[in-house]
């Protein structure tokens, strides 16, 4: 698995109250899926008993917080679009040059500059929380049973994700220049920019060979040079047997609790409720809206005006003169002659 685990909590709402969490990690196929491994990042919305928790289990973990709660953020506090959107593409930045360019776009904007020591490393990671421990079984065993399946389908050393956008890469090799500097170190060119790849450390000067993991076309045109399989500049997590493998334990039905066989020492422990606290007030039927979601205006459509609907509308003709007025501005006439 990718060594990046995202953490949520999901309230829950039956008999006894609490909060249930999951951890998220990423297959080879960018698909969701539970693991354990070695040098974790987590990431999370910033809730401080989930950064507690971290601090004292995974001490050599490292912890960031999702970009997706980030930008969020941004849309509460400044309301602007153009925020979002230049604060995720320096997020997603694979270099520092562009990171920087980003970041003065950043500047320019009125009123920014307080948030500038906000911006976070730049990661993300998709999170899933549910709320019932069986719907949970089923869903991950749906999961582990069908991607097991497209696993054993898949033709190639690598998953079907990762297949393409090497082949995509490949097209790009033809138009490169490659000039070898040593027996593993290569300057690849092309339309006057040049990067440097060093297939022994797997790494490249545009650090996508580094952060996606696999190589990019840079160092698609230096392994062609040497004749050098382009799987071996692929980690484990985009092959297909380590694919294959860590769906291959499938997740067993839990059955009828009059068919469990549960040892003596177990049943005599006595699992008392969890402690909740039920907050004041009535409890909301709705989930607050999303930062994201965006109110639609409604409009007649007849004049395009908001506030009434075409049945009440007091311009019945106005848009039968907007088209009309076009169609004679298209052939060079008009609704109100030139005096």
């Amino acid at each position: 698995m990718r060594p990046v685990i995202a953490v949520d909590g999901s309230h829950l709402k039956g008999r006894f109250g609490g909060t249930i969490f999951i951890a998220t990690a990423q297959d080879g196929n960018e698909q969701g899926a539970l693991g354990h491994i070695d040098d974790l990042v987590f990431i999370f919305d910033r809730h401080a008993s989930i950064e507690a928790e971290i601090s004292k289990v995974f001490l050599d973990a490292t912890h960031t917080i999702c970009c997706w709660h980030f930008i969020e953020n941004m849309n509460k506090q400044f309301q602007r679009n153009d925020v979002a959107a230049i604060v995720d593409k320096t997020i997603r930045s694979y270099t520092e040059l562009k990171y920087n360019l980003h970041m003065e776009e950043l500047r320019n904007l009125h009123q920014m500059h307080m948030i500038m020591p906000m911006i976070p490393v730049p990661t993300s990671g998709p999170v899933y929380t549910v709320q019932k421990e069986e719907f949970i079984r089923n869903m991950i065993q749906r999961w582990f049973h069908d991607r097991y399946r497209v696993a054993q389908s898949m033709h190639h050393q690598l998953t079907d994700t990762t297949h393409p956008l090497i082949l995509k890469s490949v097209e790009k090799c033809a138009y490169m220049t490659i000039n070898p500097v040593g027996w593993n170190i290569f300057s690849v060119k092309r339309s006057g920019k040049q990067w440097t790849v060093d297939l022994a450390r797997k790494t490249c000067t545009c650090n996508k060979l580094q952060m996606d993991m696999f190589p990019c076309s840079h160092a698609l045109a230096a392994a062609r040079e040497r004749n050098l399989d382009f799987t071996s500049l692929c980690t484990d997590f985009h092959k297909i047997q380590i694919f294959i493998d860590a769906y291959s334990i499938p997740i067993m039905i839990v059955g009828h609790s009059s068919y469990w066989v549960v040892p003596a020492d177990i049943t005599e422990r006595v699992v008392l409720n969890p402690l909740s606290k039920r907050q004041a007030g009535h409890p909301r039927g709705s989930r607050h809206a999303s930062a994201l979601k965006r109110t639609t205006t409604q409009s007649c459509r007849r004049c395009g005006q908001s506030g009434h609907n075409a049945r009440r509308c007091p311009n019945p003709y106005l848009i039968m003169m907007v088209r009309a007025e076009l169609f004679l501005r298209n052939i060079g006439a008009s609704l109100y002659p030139v005096i």
